[in-house]
């Protein structure tokens, strides 16, 4: 994997939400850097079929599987320009129940740790995210880092919530307090 950013590290932060601008950008880029260069290359591939299946229907008018061939070779191209926008759209409109949430998130330089906060009456819990930072794809944006997990998924995290830490606990807190008056 080529070269990437490194992401700081940092504490829990406070809760935070992502815009969806964020999420169209981050998409955008993962798409960019995993899913369409193989796109580009099976429709050169498909190109070059086409290409030739038109020489072979030109050079034998009656050779009806050239034309079949050639109106797969077209379908094929047009499934492979078209997913990627369509995956575009079907992850926009899945971040639209997402942009109200609140998310906090930990990294310790080894692992970065992405929680959705839930509230104590919520019956499922959700499980954190977990992206090991040895082999993740971290690019930096002007308000955002993309933090992407192989080819599987990818997260955004905003540099705002980095510059926002957690509020400390209240039993830490009181634990200070204690040591300090004890000094």
């Amino acid at each position: 994997m080529e070269k990437t950013t490194v992401l700081p590290v940092f504490d829990t932060t406070a809760p935070y939400n992502i815009k969806r601008e964020y999420y169209k950008t981050g998409f955008e880029c993962f798409q960019k850097k995993f899913i369409l260069k193989r796109n580009w290359i099976m429709l050169v591939l498909f190109f070059i079929l086409f290409v030739s299946f038109v020489a072979s229907a030109v050079a034998n008018p009656s050779n009806k599987t050239a034309y079949f061939l050639m109106m797969i070779c077209l379908a094929g191209m047009f499934v492979l320009w078209y997913n990627p926008r369509k995956q575009k759209r079907m992850v926009l409109d899945a971040v639209r129940e997402l942009e109200f949430e609140q998310f906090t998130a930990c990294n310790d330089g080894k692992v970065l740790r992405i929680q959705i906060c839930q509230t104590d009456d919520e019956e499922e819990r959700i499980p954190e995210s977990r992206v090991v930072m040895a082999t993740a794809y971290v690019q930096e944006f002007d308000e955002f880092y993309l933090v992407c997990d192989e080819k599987k998924m990818f997260y955004i995290l905003p540099k705002s919530a980095l510059a926002s830490p957690a509020a400390e606990l209240p039993e830490e807190a009181s634990a200070e307090s204690g040591a300090d008056s004890e000094a």
